[in-house]
């Protein structure tokens, strides 16, 4: 059974920002890091529940 697995967003985790980097630069930063993790999780999520229904499938013999 082939998977079809896509590549996940890159998430870098924030380092002790530069003096010259502003608050507002490392806030958009987290903020888009955030919405990388939850992308991530929701397509995470959404293999598990294809794969349990797979499972499921297999298993009743359908």
């Amino acid at each position: 059974m082939a998977l079809d697995m896509r590549a996940l967003y890159y998430i870098v985790l924030p380092h002790a920002q530069a003096h010259e980097a502003s608050t507002q630069q490392a806030e958009e930063e987290i903020k888009a890091n955030e919405n990388c993790l939850n992308q991530n999780f929701t397509i995470l999520a959404q293999k598990l529940a294809e794969l349990e229904w797979r499972l499921s499938s297999l298993e009743s013999g359908s």
